[in-house]
């Protein structure tokens, strides 16, 4: 460790070197339980979260995380030993990184071990929405984060308490309404009656997400402690761009994420095409001509004029003429910020022939 590294918790806030919390995390109720506080929840969700405690707004939308897999221990252990806090680290394109502390995950149930501790957040009048990531093998009826959820919406309903709404953040085109039929057909095997009243009074809004995160390594957390002196027993490295496209159906309310930069909108589908066709396809295409031409990491063959021309070239004449209009996205500029973006080093992945598709893309940390 540094000899200047500061352990990171609520005590050590005032004193980090780096960008912290600044608002009163205690006063903050929790509004919103997520399943699956992993890297990229940490990088997306609560990040857009904590910029709006940051502006004094969203104060009761604090977030809970749920783990729901055994080995959601290790999350769990570091978040209380943190006090929820957490490092994430931005890399830009430029080679340079930002790091700042996001304060906004400020409670946590481990499923596991705390069945009852994790129904109580679920089934709570003030939990107005649960979000998730769980990855796409995560949607079945009969896995852990839905029967977490049917339970929880069944004593809502005993109680007469509003449904939340149900807020899908995987990299799942479609997400919403996977999530609703996943919901739907545990209910419907417990009682039928339950998957009538959630059919009825729950909303589950699709979503676009998109943030390069890969995992966090050891040598993460040595740079952590080593270039910005604070000690992080698991800080999160991710690129500078962000983006979240979601869908405006919330039924009991939703914090002001407008006023943290997410993008809020009718339809979200045009903006899951222009994704899969100009992000995922054209990272595809990009490796496997750079793989011909001796690149194996995508960073390096993205830097290369000949190989960002052909890209470029295929997002104008081959892609973006299949795209419906994409309200509020200049696609111009988006398509030559996806060049940045695959010459970052945050995005230092091999480009063999089996790159990853968009289907196994959350899986390897490359692209979401």
């Amino acid at each position: 460790m540094a000899p200047s590294a500061t352990k990171l918790n609520s005590a050590a806030l005032a004193n980090l070197p780096i960008a912290a919390p600044d608002y009163d995390r205690s006063s903050i109720r929790v509004g919103i339980a997520h399943l699956g506080t992993g890297h990229f929840h940490r990088a997306h969700q609560a990040m857009y979260i904590d910029r709006l405690l940051r502006q004094g707004l969203a104060r009761e939308w604090g977030i809970c995380g749920v783990g729901v897999l055994r080995a959601d221990r290790r999350i769990r252990d570091v978040l209380r030993a943190q006090d929820g806090l957490y490092t994430l680290v931005l890399a830009n394109p430029d080679g340079s990184r930002d790091a700042r502390v996001i304060g906004s995950i400020v409670d946590y149930r481990y499923a596991p071990e705390d069945w009852e501790g994790a129904i109580d957040v679920l089934a709570a009048p003030s939990t107005r929405i649960v979000s998730m990531t769980i990855t796409e093998g995560g949607y079945s009826p009969d896995g852990p984060a839905f029967a977490l959820l049917t339970e929880g919406l069944a004593r809502r309903r005993e109680r007469g308490v509003t449904s939340p709404t149900i807020v899908s953040c995987d990299n799942i085109e479609d997400n919403g309404n996977l999530a609703r039929r996943t919901v739907l057909e545990a209910a419907a095997r417990r009682d039928r009656g339950l998957a009538d009243w959630i059919a009825t009074h729950t909303r589950f809004p699709n979503s676009m997400v998109d943030r390069i995160t890969p995992a966090t390594t050891a040598e993460i957390v040595s740079d952590v402690r080593c270039d910005f002196g604070v000690d992080d027993r698991w800080p999160v490295l991710a690129e500078s761009f962000a983006a979240w496209v979601l869908e405006d159906d919330f039924g009991d309310g939703r914090p002001p994420l407008e006023q943290a930069g997410v993008l809020l909108v009718d339809d979200v589908s045009p903006y899951e095409a222009m994704k899969l066709r100009l992000l995922n396809a054209g990272h595809q295409c990009l490796c496997y001509f750079a793989w011909l031409c001796g690149y194996r990491f995508v960073h390096d063959a993205a830097r290369d004029p000949l190989l960002a021309g052909f890209l470029l070239a295929y997002f104008d004449s081959e892609a973006a003429p299949t795209l419906k209009p994409v309200p509020g996205i200049d696609l111009g500029e988006y398509q030559r910020t996806l060049i940045e973006r695959f010459a970052n080093p945050v995005c230092a992945t091999r480009s063999p022939g089996c790159a990853p598709t968009p289907r196994t893309a959350s899986r390897s940390g490359c692209f979401r």
